[in-house]
C-alpha cells in the first residue's frame, strides 16, 4: 500500500544497504574509506527520511500526497483508499460522531434479523428501487433512532415503505409521491395498511405542501422524534429549508450521487451533500455549518467481489465497479476478499438472497453492487420563533 514516494524510498533504502556490505566488503586503501564514509553518512540520511515517512512525519518542503494520490489495490491488504476528512474539499467527509461507525457490529448482530425481513419484500429485483445494501442502511438507521414517525419522499414500488414498517411497527409513515403507481414496469405498489397516511397520486402534496402544523397538533409527529428519506431525485440542497423550517432534523438520502453523477438534472446539478463537500464555497460552507452530523453508510461488500462480471461502468453512477480507486467510498463492512470468516458471512448473504456470490449474472451484480453513498445527517433545525414566520413570504 505504498506511494510512488514510499517505493522510491524502500528501493533508495535497499541500494544503500547494498551500498553498505559493498563497503565492508573492500577494506583496504583510501578510497574505501571514503566510500565507507560516504556511503554511511548517505544511510543514515535516508534513514532519517525512511523514518519520516513511516510515521508519517512531512519533511520541510516537501509535499504529503493526498489520499487521491495515494490510492491502493482492493486486493493488497485490509487497508482502504477511502480516508474520510472532517472538513470540506474531500471526496469523502464526514462531521460528528454517529451510530453508523457501528454497522458491521449492528450486521452481524442482527443479520438473521434483517435477511428474514429482506427476504420477504414484495418486489424481488425493485429495479428502479433499494437493494440490499440501501435497505440494510435504512433498516439500521430505524433502528437506531427509533422515530415514532416517518415522512417518506419517493415511494416507487413500496419496498422501502415495507422496510421502514419491518424496523418501525407502530411508527406514523407518510409516503410522498406524485405517482399512483411505480415505475419501469414493478408490480402494483406495496401499500402499509397498518398506520401510514398517503399523499400520493391525485392524493399528492409534496413536502413542503403538507400542513404538518396540523399533523403535529393531531399528535401524529413529533419533528425531533421524525425521520426523513429522501429518495425523490430532486436538488437535495433545495429540499432542506423546508425540512429546517418545520423542525425535522434527522435525514437519510438514498441517492446521494458523486460529483459528476446523476440519474436526472436534479441529480446531477452539484447540490447533494457528496457532491456540496468536495468543493469549497458559500453554499457548501452554509449546508456544513448547519448539520450537526453527516455519514456515509459502508457497502456490505467492496466492489473487488464482482471482478468476473461483464457488467460495465454505469456512467449515471449508483453502481460500484470493480475497478473503482475506492477513494471516495467508506470501508465496506465485510471484506471477503481477504478475510475467511468475512467470506463466510457473505457466502451467507448470498445464499439467502439466492445470488451468484461471484456476481457473474447481471441480477446477482446489480443486488450487490447497487450503491449510491447513502447517507444519514442531522440537521439544525430553526429555531422555534423562526418555524412559525411566514419568512419564505416577506421580500
Amino acid at each position: 500500500n505504498m506511494s510512488k514516494f514510499q517505493q522510491q524510498a524502500s528501493h533508495l533504502k535497499k541500494r544503500t544497504d547494498g551500498w553498505m556490505v559493498g563497503c565492508k566488503t573492500f577494506s583496504f586503501g583510501v578510497v574505501s574509506l571514503l566510500l565507507g564514509c560516504l556511503a554511511s553518512s548517505f544511510y543514515f540520511v535516508n534513514t532519517a527520511v525512511w523514518n519520516r515517512i513511516e510515521n508519517n512525519i512531512p519533511a520541510q518542503g516537501c509535499v504529503q500526497l493526498t489520499a487521491e494520490e495515494n490510492v491502493s489495490a482492493q486486493e493488497e491488504g485490509p487497508s482502504w483508499p477511502g480516508i474520510s476528512k472532517e472538513e470540506l474539499g474531500h471526496a469523502l467527509v464526514h462531521k460528528g460522531a454517529t451510530f453508523v461507525k457501528d454497522a458491521r457490529r449492528l450486521l452481524l448482530s442482527d443479520l438473521d434479523e434483517f435477511l428474514e425481513v429482506y427476504s420477504k419484500r414484495p418486489d424481488p429485483i425493485n429495479l428502479c428501487g433499494i437493494r440490499i445494501n440501501h435497505a440494510y442502511a435504512l433498516y439500521v438507521t430505524i433502528k437506531a433512532l427509533k422515530p415514532t414517525a416517518i415522512v417518506e419522499s419517493g415511494v416507487n414500488a413500496g419496498v422501502s415503505t415495507y422496510i421502514m414498517r419491518a424496523a418501525a411497527p407502530d411508527a406514523k409513515i407518510f409516503p410522498i409521491d406524485p405517482l399512483a403507481k411505480p415505475i419501469c414496469n414493478q408490480n402494483e405498489r406495496w401499500i402499509d395498511t397498518k398506520n401510514s397516511v398517503y399523499y400520493t397520486g391525485d392524493n399528492f402534496k409534496d413536502v413542503g405542501d403538507i400542513n404538518w402544523k396540523a399533523h403535529m397538533e393531531k399528535g401524529e409527529i413529533d419533528p425531533d422524534r421524525t425521520l426523513v428519506f429522501l429518495d425523490d431525485h430532486l436538488p437535495v440542497f433545495d429540499r432542506l429549508p423546508v425540512l429546517m423550517k418545520h423542525g425535522f432534523r434527522h435525514v437519510i438520502l438514498e441517492d446521494n450521487y458523486k460529483k459528476g453523477e446523476g440519474a436526472t438534472p436534479g441529480d446531477k446539478g452539484g447540490w447533494t451533500p457528496k457532491q456540496m463537500f468536495h468543493r469549497v464555497d458559500a453554499d457548501s460552507t452554509y449546508l456544513w455549518n448547519n448539520m450537526i452530523k453527516y455519514a456515509e453508510f459502508p457497502p456490505i461488500v467492496p466492489s473487488i467481489v464482482s471482478k468476473e462480471s461483464k457488467e460495465r461502468r454505469k456512467p449515471a453512477g449508483g453502481f460500484m465497479h470493480s475497478t473503482d480507486k475506492n477513494i471516495d467510498i467508506v470501508a465496506p463492512i465485510l471484506r471477503p476478499d481477504i478475510d475467511e470468516n468475512d467470506k463466510e458471512v457473505y457466502e451467507k448473504i448470498c445464499k439467502n438472497l439466492g445470488v451468484d456470490p461471484s456476481l457473474k449474472d447481471k441480477n446477482s451484480y446489480m443486488q450487490l453492487m447497487n450503491y449510491n453513498q447513502i447517507s444519514y445527517f442531522e440537521l439544525i433545525p430553526m429555531a422555534p420563533r423562526l418555524r412559525g414566520a411566514n419568512w419564505l413570504a416577506s421580500t
